[in-house]
């Protein structure tokens, strides 16, 4: 009798464990099959999907093709054409080389391969399910290979219970696209979800390619960027403030033409920016590495997206300093057009002269009168605070110690453009403007989802937005709901949508801005316990909200006072931050050791 605790598992058990290495959802058979494509020097490729590739992924390319014994080979384990021994994974430079990949997709899937050589009209058919091959056969059409991988996990329930919903695994498809897309603007991409053309890319130059990928107004706002040294050469593009999002979802690094994450470049680019970059934005970037890859180890991931470079620092430092020499161009700053120039410049049209005028006039009532005028002009509270500014240090000296105040008595000031403060019986209350218009925001929404109709505010001049694919795949994912709360949005073809009108009694101000903040938003609050109602409410009180820096009438700030006590939960902002800190005069007594 055997007694051995320890035993030599299964080929069938040993392939699955595999598989969970490198396949953990559709988009990374979507990534591996690519990378073959691309490997096979393919020009033209072309992904069908159905059910967001939990049912069918499918990946057709005119490459070099294989013979019916590489064929059969390619589906073992560690079987591979890209080394032989180990000085060849030193100096790998193709995407795929473990010989990992298709013996993974098929122990988890049903599998039909066709591939036809090169100058051949007649090649072979390999069908396979759940690793084991049920038919070889032949096939006629044209050179290159198609794979299509069906029910991927069906073998292992276990594991597709975990995959998410059609529209978020289409999303994770999408971004992995994104990247090849980017990467290879030299091949053609073709992509058809559910029978419909999602896009056809033809061959171009990286720069329109990307304007193709991220969106028109994202590759009018580049700037491009190139340096070498010995040993790394970097080029790309950096985006200019005009595009700067409220997450780091449009950041790619291409080493060597392999989408790579680290940690290291990323805080090289940030640091690049420095203090030119506003807090809590972060910039686009598309940056492509060559880098002798003897010098870098890409095999220390399973999914081959993080590599060790031997030079770090030195990379490092050439990342840094060339974004800082690209940032000094002039295209750093968006393009001014007439409806976008700060309330700065606008305002000096008539500033000037007005002021040249004053002479023997009161230069308080002056300065009040400007600002209301610059007020009724512009509606951005942004704009209003820079000419609001100006106008006030004129009057510093005669306001410093003299709040306006409300109908009632209700004396309050606003505390760098951030807080209101107001004296209350115990001591006094500080209220966070952009927490507390955050609950009430929040508040309402979800009051709106009841609502049959909620109502909305026509926008005299609609905007024109082109998304990225995955923020078009998002934002048609939270459509209905943003139209529940009384955002009009219009499609335009394609990925072109039209912003007519807004939620009745939001800020007008950046539109285009505000709906990809309450997209970027939206990515962030991706826990999948929480409903999406409940993300959409949360990204929509976020960015839809009143801002830190935003300056406030004594009018707004008592508006806002109101509505905040009139809420359900008044104290506490959705992401559970306080709206509101008290000290007691005991406690200001107490700083001031006063018994």
């Amino acid at each position: 009798m055997d007694d051995s605790k320890i035993q030599i598992l299964s080929e069938q058990v040993i392939n699955k464990i595999a598989a969970g290495e490198v396949i953990d959802r559709p988009s990374s058979v979507v990534k591996e099959l690519v990378e073959n494509s691309l490997d096979a020097q393919a020009d033209e490729i072309t992904i069908i999907l159905k059910d967001g590739g939990k049912a069918l992924i499918q990946v057709i390319d005119n490459g070099v093709g294989m013979t019916e014994q590489d064929a059969i080979m390619s589906f073992q384990r560690h079987a591979t054409s890209k080394i032989r021994d180990f000085r060849d994974v030193e100096r790998v430079m193709s995407l795929g080389f473990r010989g990992e990949a298709l013996a993974s997709i098929a122990a988890v899937s049903r599998v039909e391969m066709k591939t036809v050589p090169r100058q051949q009209i007649e090649g072979t058919q390999i069908n396979l399910e759940a690793g084991i091959v049920s038919n070889i056969g032949s096939t006629g059409g044209v050179c290159g290979t198609s794979v299509a991988v069906k029910n991927i996990f069906f073998n292992t329930p276990a594991r597709r219970k975990f995959l998410r919903a059609t529209t978020t695994e289409y999303r994770h498809i999408l971004s992995v696209l994104s990247r090849f897309t980017m990467a290879h603007p030299e091949i053609e991409f073709t992509l058809i979800h559910e029978d419909n053309q999602v896009y056809h890319l033809k061959k171009a130059e990286l720069r329109h390619r990307i304007g193709e990928v991220l969106g028109k107004h994202v590759g009018d706002s580049l700037m491009p960027i190139a340096e070498e040294n010995a040993i790394f050469k970097v080029a790309g593009y950096l985006g200019n403030y005009d595009v700067v999002r409220k997450s780091r979802g449009e950041q790619y690094f291409f080493v060597n033409s392999r989408f790579i994450v680290d940690r290291t470049l990323s805080a090289a680019v940030i640091s690049g920016y420095g203090e030119l970059l506003p807090k809590g934005r972060f910039p686009i970037y598309i940056l492509f590495f060559d880098i002798d890859p003897e010098r870098i180890d890409v095999n220390v991931h399973p999914t081959k997206s993080e590599i060790k470079f031997a030079d770090q620092h030195m990379l490092f430092s050439l990342v840094r300093g060339s974004v800082k020499r690209a940032l000094l161009s002039d295209q750093i700053v968006p393009e001014l057009q007439q409806e976008n120039l700060p309330r700065s410049s606008k305002a000096a049209r008539f500033r000037a002269p007005l002021l040249d005028d004053i002479k023997g006039y009161d230069k308080r009532q002056i300065a009040l009168d400007f600002d209301a005028a610059a007020s009724a002009l512009y509606s951005s509270p942004e704009e209003r605070s820079i000419t609001q500014t100006s106008a006030s240090a004129m009057t510093s000296s005669a306001e410093k110690t003299t709040p306006r105040s409300t109908a009632d008595g209700m004396m309050l000031w606003q505390l760098h453009n951030k807080y209101i403060v107001s004296q209350i019986k115990s001591g006094f209350v500080i209220i966070d403007q952009h927490a507390a218009h955050e609950r009430i925001t929040y508040e309402t929404v979800k009051v709106r989802f009841r609502e049959k109709k909620a109502p909305s505010q026509q926008l005299l001049f609609p905007v024109t937005l082109e998304l990225s694919s995955e923020d078009h795949a998002l934002l048609l994912e939270i459509l209905t709901l943003l139209e529940k709360i009384g955002f009009i949005l219009k499609g335009f073809g394609g990925r072109t949508i039209i912003v007519e009108g807004i939620p009745a009694g939001m800020r007008i101000r950046q539109e285009e801005k505000i709906l990809l903040d309450i997209l970027d938003e939206y990515k962030l609050e991706s826990d999948a316990k929480i409903d999406m109602q409940e993300r959409v409410a949360k990204s929509v009180a976020c960015r839809a909200s009143i801002m830190s820096g935003d300056r406030l009438t004594t009018e707004e700030m008592n508006s806002l006072i109101d509505q905040l006590f009139a809420c359900e939960t008044p104290y506490f902002c959705p992401h559970g931050r306080p709206t509101m800190i008290t000290m007691s005069m005991e406690e200001i007594d107490g700083r001031f050791e006063r018994t």
